[in-house]
């Protein structure tokens, strides 16, 4: 780039500037695009006159993608031209490109909210079982660019086996009290992470997210009995996650916690009570982007 301070603004440099916002900003590829509409137009002379209504255009999805990035809509800092004023040379620009582009799947300016069919989704199994119980939702979006949306902007998908009841006998009260220690699985786009709970991992597969997932299911996180009472360390849950295409191609995600018993108790050997998945999809706010992941609908898939 020759933009520098004293030079001319050559249309190499602003378009240089409008394709990597546009990147962000509009379709994009893989994890870069929010799907917004209104991408910026290229200067399409070297000879051209980029005027000030483009630089402020320019200015304005910069301070967007930040705004929408960072706590409290801090925004990029640069001030937008006024027509008939002179373009100055702004230091900050490609600085600033490429912060947002940094933090291109981060959503920390107005929080995350529970949007389209991704409110809280349960399924759940009564009877009591020996060996292994698993539960399974999955969600489905509309196109595959609308799921990459979704993840882009910095939604994810929770999902927790916490309010299961499961009582009777000990072997269940100490399953239950694993459910409350395993604590929320969080599935982002490029990472994962375990939300609350108590108590040490067995598997923390903190590379696990969306960009990360393949048509197989992926341990996502597990976790064993935190007690010895009645030798039940060996039980165990762990939360699966998978898709129906690799990423970019996919419209189906899979989420799936499985409760593993593995004692060699013969007292007290069955679960009794109610095993609950719950899972809940929380996309982005749209106070400075718009909404262009749709509606996500939750499926129960597997109760068995």
């Amino acid at each position: 780039m020759t933009y520098a301070s004293g030079g001319l603004i050559e249309a190499t440099d602003y378009n240089g500037f409008v394709s990597s916002v546009n990147t962000l900003w509009g379709t994009g590829a893989g994890d870069s695009g929010y799907g917004q509409t209104t991408t910026l137009s290229t200067v399409t002379a070297a000879s051209s006159t980029v005027t000030a209504t483009q630089w402020s255009d320019l200015i304005a999805r910069i301070n967007s993608l930040r705004n929408h990035q960072t706590a409290g809509g801090l925004g990029s800092g640069i001030t937008q031209p006024s027509t008939g004023n002179t373009i100055t040379y702004l230091s900050s620009l490609s600085t600033q490109i490429s912060t947002a582009t940094t933090n291109r799947l981060l959503n920390a300016g107005d929080g995350n909210a529970a949007a389209g069919g991704g409110g809280t989704t349960a399924v759940s199994n009564a009877t009591g079982w020996t060996v292994t119980r698993s539960l399974e939702i999955s969600y489905t979006f509309l196109s595959a660019n609308q799921m990459r949306y979704f993840f882009n902007t910095g939604g994810f998908f929770d999902y927790n086996a916490t309010s299961s009841v499961l009582a009777g006998n000990t072997k269940s009260t100490d399953w239950d009290a694993l459910c409350t220690a395993f604590g929320t699985t969080r599935i982002r786009a490029q990472s994962s992470s375990k939300e609350g709970g108590s108590g040490s991992l067995n598997i923390n597969n903190t590379n696990a997210g969306f960009y990360d997932l393949t048509t197989s299911n992926t341990a996502v996180m597990r976790q064993y009995s935190p007690t010895a009472t009645g030798g039940y360390t060996s039980n165990y849950i762990t939360s699966y996650a998978r898709l129906n295409a690799v990423p970019g191609s996919s419209t189906i995600i899979y989420l799936l916690i499985v409760f593993q018993d593995d004692a060699a108790d013969t007292l007290d050997d069955t679960v009794s009570g109610t095993a609950t998945l719950n899972t809940a999809g929380y996309a982005s706010g749209n106070s400075y982007i718009a909404n262009t992941w749709g509606t996500f609908g939750g499926n129960v898939t597997v109760a068995g």
